[in-house]
């Protein structure tokens, strides 16, 4: 699977962070109840964004024809699930321009200076800013082992069914991970990179080894090469696990919402 699955909440003391048993067990059951009272196919914990008065818990449910139709939902406490907004392309924009921390009151409201002598201020609320913040993360971050999925010769993607995991002696390789997002345009690889060992039935992502600036993505093995950790350090608090034997794979946000904006000085 893609996302994270509450029994897979060890892997991420690895990374240095976890949930603890109390939340764990509060969410399996608050998840479970979402799930039913809204006929939703599955429902995954995404994350936790940190704020200065409470967090956000967030989950995320997708379409089972396609996977990349999302509902999130946020919750504070752990038992109430609630539907994040629509942001549209304007909002989107000026969310990105809000640099402090989140305040953990989704009523918040954030006032956006105008473009220009003759704009008008924009008035953005912290829900719409979870929202926006949320859906710019996955877009960024989330990422899958090459191999996992794959489109038939209708271009319809699929999960592999036969996927037996990125080799414990690969694991370590960014090229072995690739961004799960729309969009991708076999014909931007050169001749030479179709060339060198490219499937176009699974090579259907972009690597993030591909991702500027480089280093962006840190990698590591763990648990005696058995498990492979990747770390965002664009989005710190982004983290995606692997493992080979069982092939498992999943991610977790787990920060401040902010994007680092020095990525270009630090490397």
């Amino acid at each position: 699977m893609s996302f994270l699955c509450l029994d897979d909440v060890p892997y991420f003391t690895l990374a240095g962070f976890t949930l603890n048993i109390e939340e764990r067990a509060a969410l399996a059951s608050s998840l479970q109840t979402k799930k039913a009272q809204e006929k939703l196919d599955n429902i995954w914990l995404w994350g936790k964004i940190l704020g200065v008065q409470r967090d956000y818990l967030v989950a995320q449910a997708l379409s089972s024809d396609d996977p990349f139709s999302r509902k999130f939902y946020y919750s504070i406490d752990l038992v109430n699930w609630l539907q994040l907004p629509e942001v549209v392309g304007p909002e989107m924009d000026k969310i990105t321009q809000i640099p402090v921390r989140f305040s953990g009151d989704p009523a918040f409201e954030y006032t956006i200076a105008a473009d220009s002598e003759e704009g008008e201020e924009t008035v953005i609320n912290e829900e719409k800013r979870l929202s926006g913040t949320v859906a710019l993360i996955n877009y960024e971050t989330e990422i899958v082992p090459r191999g996992a999925y794959y489109r038939d010769a209708m271009h319809k993607l699929h999960k592999n069914t036969s996927f037996a995991g990125i080799p414990a002696s690969e694991l370590g390789q960014l090229t072995n991970y690739l961004h799960f997002r729309e969009g991708f345009n076999v014909n931007k690889k050169t001749l030479l990179e179709r060339a060198n060992a490219f499937d176009e039935s699974i090579d259907i992502f972009e690597s993030v080894a591909g991702d500027t600036p480089k280093g962006v993505w840190s990698c590591q093995t763990e648990r005696t090469g058995s498990v492979a950790i990747l770390r965002s350090l664009l989005w710190p608090g982004y983290t995606f696990f692997h493992t080979a034997t069982p092939p498992k794979w999943g991610s977790m946000y787990y920060g401040g919402g902010q994007r680092n904006l020095n990525t270009g000085f630090m490397l």
